[in-house]
């Protein structure tokens, strides 16, 4: 015979699963694209670096290294920033820079137990917003796409998230990734 403390335990502990599953219904509906809002990779990489700089003040406050001298580190943020920025793509691509490659597959063995997420990205391609040039691995399969759809000059709506950032030597290497293209007009 169960006494009253194991049926309460027993409740709650079912109330706990039926949470669960629930929230797990939540979280993989919010994986779609409506979780990307409107932004620039500008604003993302200056709350992205002010997030590094201060960890890496906290770190040499912790540390009493304040000599300046700051051994390369790699920063995941804790959020990935779903971001839907328009760009101009430029048609240029390389490799995935090999600082950005590893960020990625050491991205998903900390969030996603599972590095697969970089055989994905083996591309990236030259956009710009504003004045700045930006290179950004896109997603294999959404590249696939770029000969038949995009021409240099024209204008997109990239749904990015930002996963990290390498630092050394006082700059810091982002990276993005780009799940999804959307093409908007050539522009003159």
């Amino acid at each position: 015979m169960r006494s009253s403390w194991q049926f309460r335990a027993l409740g709650r502990l079912t109330i706990l699963m039926v949470m669960s599953a629930l929230s797990a219904g939540k979280s993989f509906a919010q994986s779609g694209w409506d979780r990307y809002h409107p932004g620039t990779l500008a604003a993302v990489m200056k709350e992205g670096d002010s997030t590094i700089r201060a960890a890496l003040r906290e770190t040499d406050s912790v540390t009493h290294a304040g000599s300046g001298d700051k051994k390369p580190s790699q920063h995941f943020l804790g959020y990935d920033y779903p971001t839907v920025a328009t760009v101009i793509y430029k048609g240029d691509s390389r490799r995935v820079d090999p600082i950005r490659h590893e960020l990625i597959a050491d991205w998903g063995l900390t969030y996603r137990r599972d590095s697969s997420i970089v055989a994905d990205f083996n591309r990236e391609y030259l956009f710009q917003e504003g004045d700045k040039l930006l290179w950004l691995p896109v997603q294999d399969r959404v590249a696939s796409f770029f000969p038949k759809e995009l021409r240099p000059g024209q204008r997109v709506s990239l749904y990015t998230m930002l996963l990290g950032g390498y630092y050394a030597d006082g700059a810091i290497t982002w990276a993005f990734i780009v799940n999804e293209v959307k093409a908007g007009p050539t522009t003159p």
